[in-house]
């Protein structure tokens, strides 16, 4: 063999077998020798030779425990003991012999709802409580957080406890009442005339505000006589009617009923406040007749409480139905689909009733809920 003079070869690396191997790791990495970035050891118990010039390849480890020789990374015999320094890129690798993977979520017990990952418990939807997956935008128990419970006949809003408060219009006015038939198949405040109660009322022009008090109870006393009618209906400030129902008069038109039982004869002075009315049976929906996918009408009926605010649920946003003077809510130009749709309405005391409804145009729906009653 020739040598070179400054350089004194090893005799106990130049073995027939050593050299076969010293060739093939030359040859850039084939059969069992792993190419660039690999580890290699010695099947014989041989030191293992890397060739290259470092670069991407990890460490060498030796199974006789010998340092390799070569120039990668740090090498780690298979007794543990670290040997050598490692190039710039190559990091230290130990061997993986008698280690084992564990599962992190093996001892981890989630609460109902929520499922485990990487060692910790999630939700698919909402908020992952000590006690499930919560909605905080809407669940009462869990308002805004997973401890801020709203009061029990309060309820939660887009994240934020709203609290009824019970205070009533108790002021007596003092007007006249009239009364009427009617010859239309829907009153003002966008009732079907087949679904009035017994006793109602046309309120005048200026207390209707709007239609800001359809739905109102009054009780009227006639002398010794005291009857609850409902607000349904409008008596504009119009001719004929505007000897009655101007504005200051306050004055309420009575079906004939409601004035046959307070004999109310010959248009009497008579005193009125608001009351609260005792409905039969949970809300109603009317959707109006022009009702259809980009155009929602809806009249809230047979409500305890006069309604403040109706809101809608689509694409899983609320939003707010703005309130017509002809006392209908609507959402005009919104794609709302075909499907039953999610409602929040709010009495004047913030009362709050949610609950699911299906639309059908000129149709009466029944609802699930009522508002609760103040005192």
């Amino acid at each position: 063999m020739r040598t070179h003079p400054w350089l004194k070869p090893r005799p106990e690396l130049f073995t027939a077998a050593s050299f076969l191997c010293l060739v093939a790791c030359s040859s850039g990495g084939t059969g069992e020798t792993p190419g660039v970035g690999g580890s290699n050891m010695s099947a014989s118990g041989a030191p293992a030779v890397r060739a290259g010039a470092g670069g991407a390849g990890g460490a060498l480890a030796s199974s006789a425990g010998a340092p390799p020789l070569g120039s990668g990374g740090m090498s780690v015999s298979g007794g543990g003991a670290p040997a050598g320094a490692g190039d710039s890129a190559g990091g230290a690798v130990s061997s993986m012999a008698g280690s084992m993977m564990t599962d992190p979520c093996a001892t981890v017990k989630c609460p109902t709802g929520q499922t485990c990952s990487n060692g910790a418990c999630t939700c698919a939807t909402g908020m992952a409580c000590s006690d499930g997956c919560f909605n905080t935008q809407d669940d009462q128990n869990h308002c805004g957080n997973c401890t801020t419970k709203c009061a029990a006949d309060g309820a939660c809003v887009s994240g934020t406890c709203v609290n009824p408060m019970c205070k009533s219009d108790t002021e007596v006015r003092n007007g006249h009442v009239t009364h009427y038939t009617l010859a239309t198949g829907m009153v003002a405040c966008h009732y079907p005339t087949n679904t009035l109660p017994q006793y109602y009322g046309a309120m005048n022009q200026y207390d209707w505000n709007e239609s800001a008090v359809c739905g109102s109870c009054v009780e009227i006393t006639n002398g010794g006589k005291k009857l609850v009618v409902q607000i349904t209906d409008e008596c504009p400030d119009v001719a004929p009617n505007s000897q009655w129902c101007f504005k200051g008069s306050h004055h309420i038109d009575l079906n004939n009923a409601a004035n046959d039982a307070l004999g109310a004869g010959n248009n009497p002075a008579v005193t009125w406040k608001y009351v609260n009315c005792t409905p039969t049976g949970n809300i109603k929906y009317y959707f109006d007749q022009g009702t259809k996918q980009y155009y929602l009408a809806v009249t809230p009926m047979n409500v305890r409480n006069v309604v403040a605010k109706m809101e809608v649920q689509v694409g899983g946003k609320w939003t707010v139905m703005p309130h017509s003077a002809h006392n209908t809510y609507v959402l005009d130009g919104v794609d709302y689909g075909t499907a039953p749709l999610n409602f929040r309405t709010t009495d004047v005391y913030n009362h709050v009733v949610v609950e699911t409804v299906a639309p059908a145009a000129n149709k009466v729906v029944d609802g699930t809920k009522q508002f609760a009653a103040c005192p």
